[in-house]
């Protein structure tokens, strides 16, 4: 039996059944198609199942990253960003710190990384000049790549050890925004913006 509806005493036209429909689970699909998009264009999630980027990142963290100037534009990260990428050598989505730009002519010694000749400041990692040597006497990045390294320098598969050290710009993905750290044994819990 159809429900009729009355407006201020007038009899207005049952709600057909896509209406029905519409108004009892329309929310559900909007809200759907907005975290669908969300998670699509605008950010990232992605898991981190390695202690590459310890402490910063600790083992098994869920990361969430903004991709949409990345999709829509061609945006360079600054040095000391982390972001994900995708490594082809590898085949798979990485997240490192970018260390080197563009024309940067980087070298490692007495466990620091040298940027055009200046020794980098690096606050963010757990102990400073703790940069394991690499095979590689000086690197000069070319145009359109960066350098990545992991903050947990000993224990980091990164640039230092790829055959092809430097990554071209469009392979970078997101740019990292919070990590989420619950796991018992991680160095910290909680949730951290990436500055």
């Amino acid at each position: 039996m159809e429900k009729k509806q009355h407006y201020e005493g007038k009899r207005v036209a049952p709600l057909t059944r896509k209406q029905r429909f519409w108004a009892d689970w329309g929310y559900l699909l909007v809200t759907a198609l907005v975290v669908l998009v969300l998670f699509r264009v605008v950010l990232q999630l992605a898991w981190v199942p390695s202690g590459s980027m310890e402490t910063t990142i600790p083992t098994r963290s869920l990361l969430i990253s903004v991709r949409l100037p990345y999709m829509v534009g061609d945006p360079q990260p600054e040095r000391g960003d982390v972001v994900t990428f995708w490594n082809e050598e590898m085949d798979k989505l990485l997240v490192k710190r970018v260390i080197g730009l563009p024309g940067d002519k980087l070298s490692f010694e007495d466990g620091y990384v040298y940027v055009n000749g200046e020794k980098l400041e690096e606050t963010y990692l757990p102990k400073q000049g703790n940069t394991v040597s690499t095979n590689r006497a000086e690197i000069t990045v070319p145009e359109g790549c960066l350098f990545f390294l992991g903050d947990n320098r000993p224990g980091s598969d990164d640039s230092r050890y790829w055959d092809q050290p430097c990554v071209p710009l469009e392979t970078v993905r997101a740019r990292v925004l919070l990590v989420i750290s619950v796991h018992k044994d991680n160095c910290w819990r909680g949730v951290r913006a990436i500055a």
